[in-house]
């Protein structure tokens, strides 16, 4: 199938094509078709930005332990970590897989469903904040105190807090009655029998009913969601409170390090809070903690394995891809087997 030519790569590189988180369903013939072409499309993006001497960095789509995979456990964590271009700060670089589904933008694009696409341009960048969440909350316990210039902005940092509407996953248990399953089946029976040689020398059908049990009656653990105030904390920090850094060269393929927030990953003190608009409260910084864990090569070589319809040059192009390297700028603390290891401010 001959693809049609994409946009223009100037026009191309404005676009960071994040992940949605979604689950693979099986496809129709049709469906399949056009993912691949879009898969094709995407890597011809990707092939022409490396030609432009531009960067591109893939994020897998993990989360941080499986033992956070479930309902209760998306809710622990975030992944909105920020980076910004330390030459040109508007230029920013975070996930785009949000936690909160009402955040989630349905028309995301991404590689094979697994790799969120960051087209960057070559430079160094700073780790200077993410976004978290702070469930249960209103602006309300705040006041209507407004903000002297400049009281609520901290040297550290700044939390900005803005209300949102937050899908929260549970688990719970429900009683459900005990099942059966009922077939139709159908038999073949003698109608006619040779009276000489007792054979059968017609045969007729009939119908009948099979049941057999299917689950039992008992307590069983289901999945709901409710919708709940939350508040949203944007946490930014000035370049040389940065918490790590890396650098990024023109006609690199990269593979992000996974980074993400640990609910709560912020410390400030409410009463140093102040209102800077009718729905949005500053509040200055005292800690911010980030835990990383090494980019994902094995699982990225295995996955990408997996693909059969990739051709030589589009296979020779993924085999570009190397690992991301960070440097640690804030406090390193001890390794932790579930949330990885935390870079923390001073």
């Amino acid at each position: 199938m001959k693809l049609p030519r994409p946009p223009r790569i100037a026009t191309v590189l404005l676009f960071a094509l994040g992940l949605s988180g979604c689950v693979t369903q099986p496809l129709g013939s049709g469906q399949h078709e056009k993912e691949q072409a879009e898969y094709a499309q995407m890597l011809y993006v990707i092939g022409e930005a490396l030609k432009a001497d531009m960067a591109v960095v893939l994020v897998a789509d993990l989360t941080p332990h499986k033992s956070l995979a479930d309902a209760e456990g998306m809710s622990k964590w975030t992944s909105n970590v920020i980076w910004t271009h330390e030459a040109k700060p508007e230029i920013a670089f975070n996930r785009k897989f949000q936690n909160n589904e009402l955040q989630r933008d349905p028309k995301t694009t991404y590689l094979f469903k697994a790799f969120e696409v960051h087209i960057l341009p070559p430079g160094k960048y700073l780790l200077t904040g993410g976004d978290d969440y702070q469930l249960n909350a209103t602006l309300d316990a705040f006041g209507k105190k407004p903000a002297a210039t400049g009281k609520a902005r901290g040297a550290r940092g700044t939390a900005s807090l803005t209300p949102e509407t937050y899908r929260e996953y549970y688990l719970e248990m429900n009683w459900k009655e005990g099942t059966t399953h009922t077939q139709t089946r159908t038999q073949k029976y003698c109608t006619t029998i040779h009276r000489a040689s007792g054979n059968c020398v017609a045969w007729g059908e009939q119908q009948y009913d099979e049941t057999t049990p299917g689950m039992g009656a008992g307590y069983y653990q289901d999945t709901d969601s409710r919708d709940i105030p939350a508040l949203k904390v944007q946490v930014r920090l000035p370049p040389k409170q940065a918490l790590a850094s890396f650098t990024l060269q023109g006609g690199q393929l990269v593979l992000s390090q996974r980074s993400h927030l640990k609910t709560p990953s912020y410390r400030y003190r409410q009463g140093n809070c102040r209102k800077v608009a009718a729905d949005k409260v500053d509040c200055p910084l005292e800690g911010f903690t980030v835990h990383t864990l090494a980019p994902p090569m094995d699982f990225t070589r295995n996955y990408l394995a997996t693909r059969a319809t990739l051709n030589a040059e589009q296979q020779a192009l993924l085999s570009r891809l190397v690992p991301m390297q960070v440097t640690v700028l804030g406090r390193q603390g001890p390794a932790d087997p579930v949330w990885g290891t935390p870079i923390s401010l001073p």
